[in-house]
């Protein structure tokens, strides 16, 4: 069974990568990771958590080929890293994005402000959210369907074409279904986003 009770499950041109679920990749290029278990529980064993491994990407699923990788993490949450510098997605936003007015502000109590991308918004318009980096397109939807999930394409200059997915109770060591939800089902709700 799983660590974690989140999962996901990677693509490259159509064809699923193992080892791109829950994994951790290393500036050599080296995937650690075991499908099913949480990336960051792998990186404290086999690093320490004080290391500067804690800024490798990371997650239930990793897609590209470098140097831009998209890394989704549980249902909602998604990290975008130039090389192994995570990059600010707002910063990142596609002007078509921007300009719906997906960007929100917050104040805390203390008056810091946060900006942040409002995944709420996508989830209700059904709108993939995207982003332009180094001339790779990264497309994000969130869906509500028997949970919550997100699902994501990352198409790179050179034509290769990622995919992936994660959410609860689904993806690698979820295969027997035991939480009530099907990696089948977001295998075929992933195909009906990317055709849309």
């Amino acid at each position: 069974m799983a660590y974690s009770d989140y999962g996901g499950y990677a693509y490259r041109n159509g064809e699923r990568v193992e080892d791109r679920s829950d994994c951790t990749i290393t500036p050599e290029g080296d995937t650690f990771g075991t499908p099913g278990m949480w990336p960051g529980f792998t990186k404290a064993l086999i690093f320490g958590i004080e290391s500067s491994a804690t800024d490798w990407p990371d997650g239930h699923a990793v897609l590209g080929d470098g140097p831009i990788f998209l890394v989704l993490y549980k249902q909602t949450q998604f990290h975008i890293h130039r090389g192994f510098i995570e990059v600010d997605p707002v910063a990142l936003l596609h002007p078509a994005s921007q300009d719906i007015g997906a960007v929100r502000t917050f104040t805390a109590k203390d008056g810091a402000v946060s900006i942040y991308i409002d995944t709420d918004y996508f989830c209700d318009t059904e709108e993939p959210c995207r982003f332009l980096v180094d001339g790779c397109l990264i497309e994000i939807w969130w869906t509500q369907e028997d949970n919550f999930y997100q699902y994501a394409r990352l198409t790179q200059p050179d034509g290769t074409v990622w995919t992936g997915w994660s959410g609860y109770g689904v993806g690698a060591g979820f295969e027997d279904g035991d939480y009530g939800y099907s990696n089948a089902a977001r295998e075929e709700m992933l195909k009906q986003l990317l055709v849309t």
